[in-house]
């Protein structure tokens, strides 16, 4: 980062950003209301990170007219959010791909009702300088700071497995999202999984981005299977989740403001710097689930199964909904949007 800012509150945001392609979380866990209605209409409870849904559905207008209401609740990390969909404490909310997978494993009760593939993974690898540390092959043996549980978690497992390695051929070294770039610069670790967007923040101490496979991310809408058996709210997440994909295109129709709403005045980032790693990024829109993301899926979880995170038990149907999938992409082709 160019602009002056102290660095805990710095390193704070660009930790939550991690987590997903274009969104960061801002704020700690959130407090989730308990209730389901709201001055005789539905209330949706949704999970939000860094308040990027909220906005993107404000900004777009795409929250004026609903049939519902809406109560935001803010998270660190998917994690963080799975823990509230086991309470029963939201209705949908949204997190990276590899969370998912442990929200099945929980038993959360949650299903995947819509995904954004993105073709540009903003995840990376930044080795410290005297590492010795250029390629993937090199980390093995090397001290590798990540969250496990996290899309980083996700992304580093691909990441080796790509270079014929496994979690088991590095000392992984498990720290909470917001201590990865103090555990990193701090000289603990020998490599950290970051964000390229805030990568500055690591090369100015002279550290390095490693070489990488390019691999695809995903950013994942749930919602809980209780909200589905009941018409109401079933109709409710239908609709949002069209809104929803409108919205999503607003941000890249609309650079300037975005980039001044989103990351400028929310994030507090430097413009410049943010402008050119939003331009980075490809346009990117919520659709009903595909086959492709769940082979994306089982690859993941085949990975983690691997390394004793997840149980052998784990099958990737259980967390997807085919009937309401269906039901979606008809509700999606009769609003005009594209799959």
């Amino acid at each position: 980062m160019q602009h002056r800012r102290p660095r805990r509150r710095l390193y704070s945001l660009a930790a939550a950003a991690a987590l997903l392609a274009v969104g960061l979380a801002a704020c700690g866990g959130g407090e989730s209301s308990s209730s389901s209605s709201s001055g005789g209409r539905s209330t949706l409870r949704v999970g939000d990170q860094g308040k990027l849904l909220e906005l993107q559905l404000t900004l777009s207008g795409q929250d004026k007219g609903a049939p519902f209401g809406l109560d935001y609740n803010t998270f660190a990390d998917g994690p963080h959010m799975n823990a509230a969909f086991s309470a029963n404490r939201l209705d949908v909310g949204y997190m990276g791909d590899t969370p998912v997978l442990f929200a099945n494993a929980s038993g959360a009760g949650i299903t995947a009702v819509a995904v954004a593939r993105s073709t540009v993974n903003s995840q990376t690898i930044y080795a410290s300088k005297g590492s010795g540390i250029r390629t993937l092959a090199d980390l093995k043996g090397k001290k590798v700071a990540v969250t496990v549980g996290t899309s980083l978690h996700g992304y580093l497992l691909q990441q080796l497995d790509s270079a014929g390695l496994t979690e088991k051929d590095v000392a992984l070294v498990n720290v909470p999202v917001t201590s990865l770039v103090s555990t990193f610069t701090s000289g603990q670790v020998d490599a950290v999984v970051w964000v390229t967007q805030y990568g500055g923040a690591l090369t100015g101490t002279g550290a390095s981005e490693i070489r990488t496979a390019p691999l695809p991310q995903y950013s994942v809408v749930l919602a809980a299977k209780a909200a589905l058996t009941d018409p109401t709210r079933r109709a409710a997440v239908e609709d949002f989740l069209v809104r929803l994909a409108r919205a999503s295109t607003w941000p890249k129709a609309h650079p300037d403001a975005w980039v001044k709403a989103y990351y400028v005045d929310l994030l507090k980032q430097d413009p410049a710097t943010s402008r050119t790693f939003f331009d980075s990024l490809p346009a990117t829109q919520y659709a009903p689930v595909t086959d492709e993301f769940a082979g994306f899926q089982q690859k993941q979880a085949d990975l983690l199964i691997g390394v004793g995170q997840l149980p052998k038990t784990l099958r990737i149907a259980d967390e997807i909904d085919a009937a309401f999938n269906t039901e979606l992409a008809g509700k999606f082709a009769a609003a005009g949007l594209t799959t």
